[in-house]
């Protein structure tokens, strides 16, 4: 069987607000193609995230969210990739549910051989607050942006395949 042409990994925790809005993306995508699947790396840290990293064969579609300067609710979609020089940025409204963060298992999976795409769908939070996790985590101001957040993701998602390969 040959490797999916795109995997697609919600990351976050339910447990501190907007942090879960990749697992919750990645849940509500609906169907998807037959060559891409879903995963959910629910609550992982650095090394974790570095060992998941390294087994997921073929393309990958990160969805996370980042602090990235930008307004509530608004996401980036870029390649991370081998060559690119991600700075860290000392997080200013909370601590990583990551452990060291997703920057730090990129490259700690890099070093550890570690070679495919990697993309990643960011989406700057509203909230990132502590709270036991219920049906709607999410803040208020994140849920009414839900609607369009799942649009941009599929697009990517859609011109992330066309980027790639036939299928053998």
């Amino acid at each position: 069987m040959n490797a999916p042409a795109l995997t697609v990994a919600g990351i976050g925790s339910r447990h501190s607000s907007d942090d879960a809005i990749g697992l919750w993306l990645v849940e509500h995508l609906g169907e998807l193609p037959a060559s891409v699947r879903r995963v959910q790396w629910e609550d992982a840290d650095a090394l974790s995230l570095a060992h998941l990293l390294l087994e997921t064969a073929g393309p990958l579609l990160i969805v996370d969210c980042a602090e990235m300067g930008l307004g509530g609710g608004e996401w980036r979609c870029f390649a991370a990739t081998a060559e690119a020089n991600m700075k860290l940025i000392p997080r200013s409204r909370s601590v990583s549910t990551h452990g060291l963060g997703l920057a730090e298992a990129l490259a700690i999976a890099r070093q550890l051989g570690q070679s495919g795409v990697v993309n990643i769908f960011a989406v700057q939070p509203f909230e990132l607050g502590l709270r036991p996790p219920t049906e709607n985590t999410l803040s208020e101001a994140m849920q009414a942006r839900l609607p369009q957040l799942l649009t941009a993701l599929r697009q990517n998602i859609d011109t992330l395949r066309k980027r790639m390969p036939e299928e053998a």
